[in-house]
């Protein structure tokens, strides 16, 4: 999984003095159902709020991503003492009731899978509010930055991942799972070249009605 460095987000810093109740205050567990946050708290600041944070046995140790739906954590299982990937509901998310079945539904299509080129869900809970997925954690970097940094990827790497990739929605059709978001940042490499298909937050059961 490709880190990216945090970043606080401007808005959340007052000026020196100024204690207006505008002011946004970062605390480690944001109140649930908090309206001055929801839809005002971006991935970063999430991500940011959320280190050092334990849900449930899971130590969320680095903000590595995020998008629409929450963030992503690089974090440790103190149970088992491995490394893992968490991914978090954000709270404006959480507050629908159809986002939340959505993203227990990409639980439930991930558990129905074994490939070698798909990232392995081992866990999903729910802690003091926070709805959550753990995964499997992948070292390496997705297609989308690589392209960014190297240009075009010769020809035999890059078939060498489409292929890979075929395999891995082989693999899922066979267990009538559907990705529906298939895209270079969702393709993980490992440094052995190995790529991972991970982020099924689009992705449904054949048999569920959206």
């Amino acid at each position: 999984m490709h880190d990216q460095a945090p970043e606080v987000d401007a808005s959340a810093k007052g000026k020196p003095g100024d204690a207006s109740p505008e002011a946004t205050v970062i605390t480690s567990r944001p109140p649930i159902g908090d309206p001055a946050l929801v839809g005002r708290v971006t991935p970063r600041v999430m991500g940011e709020s959320l280190v050092g944070t334990m849900l449930g046995h899971f130590r969320l140790e680095k903000f590595v991503g995020g998008g629409g739906m929450g963030a992503v954590f690089r974090a440790v299982d103190t149970m088992l003492d491995r490394t893992v990937a968490v991914k978090v509901l954000s709270r404006s998310q959480s507050v629908d009731h159809e986002n939340v079945k959505r993203f227990k539904n990409e639980a439930q299509s991930a558990a129905r899978l074994d490939n070698e080129n798909i990232a392995r869900v081992y866990y999903v809970s729910e802690d003091e509010g926070w709805n959550f997925i753990v995964f499997e954690f992948i070292e390496g970097q997705n297609v989308r930055d690589m392209v960014a940094e190297r240009g075009p990827l010769p020809l035999d790497e890059a078939i060498s991942y489409v292929v890979q990739v075929c395999d891995a929605l082989e693999h899922a059709s066979a267990r009538d799972v559907v990705h529906r978001d298939i895209k270079p940042s969702n393709i993980l490499v490992t440094p052995q070249g190995r790529a991972q298909l991970v982020d099924r937050g689009l992705a449904r059961l054949h048999h569920v009605q959206s």
